[in-house]
């Protein structure tokens, strides 16, 4: 989907029922830098053609919002391509977890006769964990040509949220600080991640967007932006008085 001249959502790539997940990214003069790698090796390799056929003879950066399995788990498509990843200090996950992420998948599926003979592997074929080589600083700035994109923490999904800001186009990518329409994943987090996240979507409110991408759902514009943040918002306010998180979404 594009979204204006420089940058660029991908999707619906496949991920957990019933979650799709999304990428982006975002075509400088000289380099184009790719956020996010979704689940596995396959839906990086879309994520990887469409930003190279953009502009073949640019440089290609990765940069990961945070450290789930979700949008890190296609890393190695990228790190077979020698393309440099960048990530938060804090996002490293070790191998069992990547293996723990293929059983789950596998128990999604209905059909025993699919499960038996372990079908994910399918979903998940050439997928091996591979963690973001360079870390990220808050406030950050890639230049990739004719714009930038300004890194920004935003954390409470997880302590490892960072959000991709392009100040000249009006876009941002937000990783999974705002979804749109799925009930955000707050179970992940606690009190204090609550608070965190609540300060996060303030910084997201403030900036001068017209594009956000979230990291399930559907690109947002204009209002569309406000309603979903509130939505979000409310959740959050929730669970902070109840202390309890299932039932802030019930």
């Amino acid at each position: 989907m594009k979204l204006t001249d420089k940058c660029y959502a991908v999707l619906g790539l496949g991920c957990y029922p019933p979650w799709v997940v999304n990428a982006g990214f975002i075509c400088g003069s000289g380099k184009t830098l790719v956020v996010d790698s979704s689940s596995a090796y396959l839906s990086a390799q879309t994520i990887y053609d469409y930003a190279k056929a953009v502009n073949p003879k640019n440089e290609l950066l990765l940069i990961n919002t945070e450290k789930h399995l979700d949008h890190i788990g296609g890393n190695c498509l990228f790190e077979e391509k020698g393309i440099p990843i960048f990530g938060h200090e804090l996002n490293k996950r070790l191998p069992q977890d990547l293996e723990s992420n293929i059983n789950y998948f596998n128990d999604c599926i209905l059909e025993e006769e699919r499960k038996s003979a372990r079908e994910e592997k399918i979903f998940y074929q050439n997928t091996k964990l591979v963690n973001p080589s360079f870390k990220v600083a808050d406030g950050q700035i890639f230049d990739i040509g004719d714009a930038e994109a300004k890194i920004l923490f935003t954390p409470g999904h997880t302590e490892t949220n960072i959000s991709i800001f392009i100040p000249s186009e009006k876009v941002i990518y937000v990783g999974d600080a705002v979804v749109q329409g799925y009930l955000p994943n707050i179970l992940n987090s606690d009190l204090d991640g609550w608070k965190q996240w609540l300060n996060s979507l303030d910084i997201i409110s403030s900036l001068d967007i017209y594009w956000l991408v979230p990291g399930h759902g559907n690109a947002l514009s204009g209002n569309g932006i406000r309603v979903e943040i509130e939505r979000i918002r409310k959740i959050l306010n929730r669970a902070i008085e109840t202390g309890d998180p299932k039932y802030a979404v019930s």
